[in-house]
């Protein structure tokens, strides 16, 4: 597992439930990768002109990576048109160039390419990175919806990313628990969990690093502004999103945290002027809600999805819901409600 690791994990616990493709070949290894990622040039710089390929994948779209190849080598992909990537260095360094920047990556600076132009890459023996790959409408739109406004321009991102930042490490913590999640081959998670996760990934990268949207809307990054929530924060909100479902106390979740119940209160009291139960109760309720949205009415009922959010009271997990949404239960799984 990667969540209880640091920003860096060592690249043999990178999807290491996965089967691994290995080849010394430059030309099968430059086959290969161009299948998963986009049609590239590779060319080896060492003497003997050979590398020694690890890659591991969850596959195309939006998905985990570890690619590493065992030497060092340029690369000079196609302009990316249909997806978005992020590189974070696990070790060693690489350099991207682009028409309008040079990013030295390393494990603390990720490197982005860009989208619609050329670009080219050398990476030190010893640098194998994580790589998170998106489709690029997918991004897109949830820019569009993180940050309330639609642009002329199509999304565009800064060509690096800081992950020591506050704001980066929430996006690293995000990808380590996506990763945790897909790395286990024998227990495919179901589609509503793994779109959770997803969002989650999708709004921590958009905050961790400039874009035109940003850009647009004079901030340097919304998350560059006002106080940072402190770790321990954090880390209950991470909480509420993997374990909202389950029949979890205060204490339970302040144990999870290593800290008391009052410590836990004063801190959310103080930083988001909200009460831990209120913030579960109301990760219940939107858990239910797209549980409802997604349900069907001939299969599902209102019974069984709210007890699987952990509400034992029906009565009570109504009014609940209706003072959220504005509209009851029933009324969300027989059908499209209001937005």
């Amino acid at each position: 597992m990667l969540i209880q690791q640091p920003a860096a994990p060592n690249a043999s616990s990178v999807l290491d439930r996965l089967p691994t493709l290995e080849t010394r070949d430059p030309g099968e290894a430059q086959e290969r990768v161009s299948e998963l990622f986009c049609r590239h040039d590779l060319r080896p710089l060492s003497a003997r002109g050979s590398v020694k390929l690890n890659l591991r994948s969850t596959g195309e779209g939006f998905g985990v990576h570890l690619l590493d190849y065992g030497a060092a080598v340029r690369i000079e992909p196609d302009a990316l048109k249909t997806f978005f990537m992020v590189q974070v260095p696990l070790s060693g360094r690489a350099r991207l160039c682009s028409p309008n920047s040079t990013v030295d990556s390393n494990p603390a600076l990720a490197s982005v390419p860009p989208i619609d132009q050329d670009f080219s890459m050398v990476w030190e023996a010893g640098t194998p990175q994580l790589i998170v790959t998106v489709p690029r409408e997918v991004l897109g739109n949830a820019a569009i919806a993180l940050f309330g406004a639609t642009l002329d321009a199509p999304l565009q991102l800064a060509n690096s990313m800081r992950v020591a930042t506050p704001e980066g490490k929430l996006f690293i913590r995000s990808v380590f628990e996506y990763h945790d999640l897909l790395n286990v081959p024998q227990n495919t998670p179901s589609a509503y969990v793994r779109r959770l996760h997803e969002e989650v990934v999708l709004a921590r990268w958009l905050l961790s690093m400039e874009s035109n949207f940003t850009t647009a809307l004079g901030q340097r990054s919304s998350a560059f502004e006002g106080p940072h929530p402190s770790a321990l924060v954090a880390d209950f909100q991470d909480l509420l999103l993997a374990h909202s479902g389950e029949d979890l106390s205060m204490g339970d979740l302040a144990e999870a945290l290593g800290v008391s119940v009052r410590t836990l209160q004063a801190a959310l009291a103080k930083e988001l002027g909200r009460t831990p139960s209120h913030m579960l109760r109301e990760a219940r309720v939107r858990r239910a809600h797209q549980m409802l949205s997604e349900g069907n009415p001939r299969i599902d009922n209102v019974t069984d999805i709210a007890q699987r959010c952990g509400f034992g009271h029906l009565g009570r997990f109504a009014q609940v819901y209706r003072q959220q949404f504005g509209f009851s239960p029933s009324q969300t799984l027989r059908g499209p409600g209001p937005a």
